[in-house]
């Protein structure tokens, strides 16, 4: 059985095959399908924030302080993920991660400059 992917065209043979008024047909479709996406996406962002708003009838909390709560419990219980949530919604995580980052360019720049000295010994 021969490989599928041996029956597809490039980008290059394709494009060649498509007449200039059929590539833009397809770059227009592409474009409102791209526009519609877009529009769905912030409508349904529209909606989440508010629903996270509206007070809990039970516990008089908005379902945003629920939902951190729920998330910070979830940490404290040992989920990683969790807590891997909280400090990068807080920025530290991003923070924490340029600090290591920073620390293992340092520790190869320590080994090059000694790589160097004993080369030149």
């Amino acid at each position: 059985m021969a490989n599928k992917l041996d029956n597809l065209m490039s980008v290059e043979e394709l494009n060649s095959r498509r007449t200039p008024e059929q590539h833009s047909e397809d770059s227009r479709k592409a474009g409102i399908a791209s526009g519609k996406a877009r529009q769905e996406k912030a409508t349904m962002k529209k909606a989440l924030e508010m629903l996270l708003d509206e007070q809990n009838k039970k516990s008089g909390k908005t379902y945003r302080e629920l939902a951190t709560l729920g998330l910070i419990q979830g940490a404290i219980k040992g989920k990683s993920d969790n807590y891997r949530l909280i400090l990068e919604l807080m920025g530290e995580l991003k923070q924490k991660e340029e600090e290591n980052n920073n620390g293992i360019l340092e520790n190869l720049l320590g080994a090059l400059n000694k790589a160097k000295e004993v080369k030149n010994e």
